[in-house]
């Protein structure tokens, strides 16, 4: 019962996580930010990726000493408390305060989900259970935009954040009962310090990448964020390096397949992310659609996920891991040239086959990354390094979405400032300069995609799992 339950909360929490690009022009709407404050909108997604990223691997460790079912439910609470807080939010600094905290309970619940199959599945059950969460997981970010976009058309965006409490509150209550005589594992070490300079570090790289398109800050604020950031996570470094159980055991990367994957992942994190915001951007923006109708197109690309993964695996066994990756990143490479080619009006065919295509190449490369690492993991390190690769995507899409909303906008906001106000076809050309900004920010993530295959190409062929 317990494991159903915790499979239901990480169901949930993995639909927040994607319904929310589907609603994120009316949150934007919602929080009151300008045409010309459209870059801020960045924090509404990298405060919760920057949560997420912290908490995830920290979590773990925290459920080890004081229980997997108490910190299950304690992190679902945490969720609908940020959920609840969301909700409320009036201005953008509160609502991205409030994305973070839910992000800390999110973050949590896979690990810790993780440690409740293991504990209380029988060996032989064990895989089917694993696999079962990953699939709640998956379903879950897969529905997650027609469910953001249908409940914000009923009742608006804030009762996207709103349905989650009566959704995960009772499972709240279920879980602590079943767990209220669990045992932790004894007393641990934490390293808080660490989680607290890797935070530290991604929100100045953060705060650096994300700057006024039309009034830049100044060039020696900005290399100081930069070097805070460098300084802070050389500092994070030097901490993993002395501490007795660090969150990222360093001498894994030794490992140049491992390396491979965990560098090929964060560049198709970062290549994800600008199709899960800019899809149902452009259909607000350009198209003048609706949230459903935005969701509804982002579903092309998400349910060609695990369609792409399916076949990536059996690249992967049949021709090499390299292979496999390979085919998925120039998939997904060609995918997104397809939507440079969007115009104001695009076909239904125009608009589909560059959004299946980019989910089945994204989908090609998830085995081949996943048995790589697995592969040369010890059985000891495998759910680390699991969590691992996770946080390593996350942070390539904050780095993809601050740059998105920076670098991306700086563009349009330098064309439209030449256009007279007065000029009779205003609307025309901002709405093609809106276009124009699409198609390059999507010829740009092209081209990373591409680049990926550099990395990708040094994953090799599958090896026999190490005894």
């Amino acid at each position: 019962m317990l494991v159903l339950l915790a499979g239901l909360g990480v169901f949930f929490a993995a639909d927040d996580q994607t319904s929310v690009v589907a609603v994120l022009p009316k949150m934007i709407e919602g929080v009151g930010l300008a045409q010309d404050e459209f870059y801020r909108a960045a924090w509404i997604v990298n405060a919760y990726i920057l949560g997420y990223v912290v908490a995830m691997p920290l979590m773990g460790r925290v459920a080890d000493v004081f229980g997997h079912g108490r910190v299950f439910a304690l992190s679902l609470l945490v969720f609908c408390l940020g959920s609840a807080w969301v909700a409320l939010s009036q201005g953008l600094t509160v609502l991205s305060i409030a994305r973070a905290v839910q992000a800390v309970g999110a973050g949590a619940l896979v690990p810790v989900a993780m440690a409740i199959v293991t504990g209380h599945a029988s060996p032989q059950r064990r895989a089917f259970g694993l696999g079962a969460m990953a699939a709640a997981a998956e379903a879950g970010g897969l529905i997650g935009p027609l469910w953001g976009g249908a409940v914000a058309d009923l009742i608006g965006w804030r009762g996207v954040f709103w349905i989650n409490l009566p959704m995960c509150l009772p499972l709240v209550v279920a879980v602590w009962r079943l767990s209220r005589f669990e045992a932790g594992a004894g007393r641990r070490s934490l390293d808080l310090a660490g989680a607290g300079l890797l935070g530290g570090s991604l929100t100045c790289l953060t705060v650096a990448l994300t700057d006024d398109p039309i009034e830049p800050r100044r060039a020696a604020v900005t290399a100081l964020l930069f070097l805070a950031a460098a300084a802070l996570f050389g500092l994070f470094l030097l901490r993993q390096l002395r501490f007795a159980e660090p969150i990222v055991d360093l001498t894994i990367f030794r490992r140049l397949p491992l390396s491979a994957a965990f560098l090929t992942n964060g560049l198709v994190g970062g290549a994800l992310i600008v199709a899960m915001v800019n899809v149902p951007l452009f259909t607000n923006v350009v198209l003048s659609g609706s949230p459903l109708e935005g969701g509804v197109n982002l579903v092309r690309l998400m349910v060609a996920l695990p369609v792409g993964a399916l076949l990536g695996g059996f690249l992967a066994e049949r021709f090499g891991l390299a292979a496999g990756a390979v085919a998925g990143l120039v998939l997904a490479g060609a995918g997104f040239l397809g939507m440079a080619a969007w115009d104001e009006d695009p076909s239904f065919l125009l608009l589909t086959v560059p959004l299946l295509t980019a989910g089945l190449g994204f989908g090609f490369v998830i085995a081949p990354l996943n048995t790589a690492v697995m592969d040369v993991a010890h059985e000891a390190e495998r759910a680390t390094l699991a969590s691992l690769l996770t946080v390593v995507r996350l942070i390539g899409a904050l780095v993809g979405v601050a740059l998105l909303t920076t670098r991306g906008l700086s563009g349009f906001y330098a064309e439209a400032g030449l256009v007279p106000l007065d000029d009779p076809r205003l609307a025309e050309i901002l709405r093609g300069l809106q276009v124009d900004s699409f198609q390059d920010t999507f010829i740009v993530t092209a081209a990373v995609c591409f680049a990926s295959v550099l990395p990708a190409l040094l994953l090799g062929r599958r090896r026999p799992p190490s005894p």
